[in-house]
């Protein structure tokens, strides 16, 4: 994202990173480039080192970073956000402040929305803040690469968002907005689980067409939880929305991560061995994150969700990865 930002008009907008490694940011500020996001770290990195222009500044800590900021945007996994969340709050903002998160995830620990651990996490801080979430059919090589692609910014604040629009839209990136900001929570979250599924079906050696059936039938069983229980609006999960329809198609076909990690799991390894086998290419798969999440969310609700449960079982209790095809076969001749 910042490769993006910093393709901003000329004083148009100031830019200041922080990462909490300290190679990173001696890297960025004495090389400028990112030390991992280089042509030879796995198949989901840009084909050209991550260069960041003169005129970003690379803070050294948090307080440094907020001291200033109208806008943050939080590229952080998903179990680190209650930690960088508290750190934020220790620091001094000189105005109010809009935090724009960029992990697709659920909290593990509960089950909740990111936006609601944010929210406990500041409550009784004082602090003025509004929050937003960026989601969409997009990897870091394909937007630092210019490709034309397409996200959406939410906000429960309507007046917000045309503002978070102009920040982020670009010749490169068209940009929707919208109100459900729960919708595009869950949706981002969500359709990581169904990325390793696609990819597990890979794993497994079936065809294209068996991993575009997975993706049709598991999607449509989530569509209609999140619609029916959690509140999300309908229109958050059409096939033209770009935190579902498009991320969707991108994160179960392209090369991602958590597809990555499904192709592991199919071939055989254990959800220990795949996340190492990605953790050696400084990758963290928001999926198994979310998984965790799910338990908690969907406890009275499996009868629901057929494949999630049968995905779920899978992934994080080791169950053999062939149940998903015999989940989602298991009904053909029963008509």
């Amino acid at each position: 994202m910042l490769r993006h930002l910093q393709r901003k008009t000329p004083g148009e907008i100031s830019l200041v990173a922080f990462d909490r490694d300290p190679e990173v940011r001696r890297s960025l500020r004495e090389e400028r480039r990112h030390p991992y996001h280089t042509p030879d770290s796995g198949d989901t990195t840009p084909a050209a080192p991550a260069s960041v222009k003169p005129e970003v500044k690379i803070a050294d800590s948090v307080g440094e970073l907020v001291a200033d900021l109208d806008a943050l945007v939080l590229a952080v996994t998903s179990d680190s956000t209650r930690e960088v969340v508290a750190n934020i709050a220790r620091g001094s903002w000189a105005r109010p402040l809009t935090l724009v998160n960029t992990a697709k995830a659920l909290d593990f620990q509960t089950g909740r929305r990111l936006s609601e651990i944010v929210a406990e996490s500041l409550a009784g801080t004082g602090r003025s803040y509004t929050y937003a979430m960026l989601a969409g059919g997009t990897i870091a090589s394909d937007l630092m690469l210019s490709e034309p692609l397409g996200m959406t910014i939410s906000c429960a604040d309507a007046a917000a968002l045309p503002a978070l629009r102009r920040l982020f839209a670009s010749r490169n990136l068209w940009v929707e907005a919208t109100t459900d900001l729960a919708g595009v929570e869950y949706a981002g979250a969500f359709k990581n689980v169904v990325a390793i599924c696609a990819g597990m079906v890979r794993g497994l050696g079936h065809s294209y067409g068996s991993v575009t059936h997975l993706i049709s039938r598991l999607a449509r069983e989530i569509e209609d939880f999140c619609v029916h229980r959690l509140g999300a609006d309908r229109a958050t999960f059409s096939a033209g929305s770009q935190c579902w329809g498009s991320d969707l198609w991108m994160s179960c076909t392209g090369k991602t991560r958590n597809q990555a990690l499904g192709r592991l799991l199919g071939r055989g390894l254990s959800l220990d061995d795949a996340n190492a086998a990605m953790a050696e290419r400084h990758k963290t798969v928001e999926g198994v994150q979310t998984l965790r999440a799910i338990r908690v969310l969907v406890a009275e609700h499996e009868a629901e969700l057929p494949l999630l449960t049968i995905a779920k079982r899978i992934i994080l209790d080791g169950e053999p990865p062939r149940l998903l095809i015999e989940a989602l076969m298991q009904d053909s001749l029963d008509l």
